[in-house]
């Protein structure tokens, strides 16, 4: 009897084990700042970025891959008995990378193509995403007293793997760090 119960409750100790760490693991980019404000007629989406696993990052680009901070924004009205409906949208992006015995170096293109660079991953890493801004359309198509939810992912992903490896292994995840979801709802 008390080796049946043994049997029953270590594979359950173990899934919850498991469990716990891989959402531990999952927490490796965090958000610490959104916004949503109206800057000259245009809605824009304002946050940081905070990367607690430095070491992983810099794993990766030792072996030589390439990074990309992948970020999209969807901002919808909400619906009682319907889907809600899009009303703007964006991407930013950025790519992160090690230079042959060199400094890290982060583009993040915009009008002015931000390049951020230095021999300390984790200070360039905050210098470049603890200020990020988005901008997914024009405010004019927002209607007052009306509810909307803004939709943040993020990712980090490798920008090594070809198309067809992502495509054929689907059920594989080939992010650096697990994608991270936000979502904010607001009344205007």
């Amino acid at each position: 009897m008390n080796s049946l119960r043994i049997l029953i409750l270590l594979p359950l100790a173990l899934a919850l084990g498991i469990g716990c760490a891989q959402q531990a693991h999952a927490q490796r980019l965090t958000l610490t700042n959104l916004v949503v404000d109206n800057q000259e007629g245009r809605i824009k989406v304002r946050f940081g970025l905070d990367f607690k696993d430095v070491e992983a990052v810099d794993e990766a680009l030792r072996r030589g891959e390439t990074l990309a901070l992948e970020c999209s924004a969807t901002l919808a009205r909400k619906r009682d008995y319907a889907w809600n409906a899009e009303v703007a949208g964006g991407r930013l992006g950025g790519s992160l990378t090690l230079h042959d015995g060199g400094p890290y170096e982060i583009l993040m293109p915009s009008a002015r193509q931000q390049r951020f660079r230095g021999r300390d991953l984790g200070l360039v890493m905050r210098e470049a995403w603890s200020s990020l801004t988005m901008d997914i359309g024009a405010w004019s198509s927002l209607t007052r007293g009306q509810t909307y939810s803004l939709s943040l992912e993020i990712r980090l992903v490798r920008q090594d793997v070809p198309e067809w490896v992502k495509g054929t292994l689907f059920f594989w995840s080939f992010d650096a760090a697990p994608p991270i979801k936000y979502q904010l709802d607001f009344t205007y």
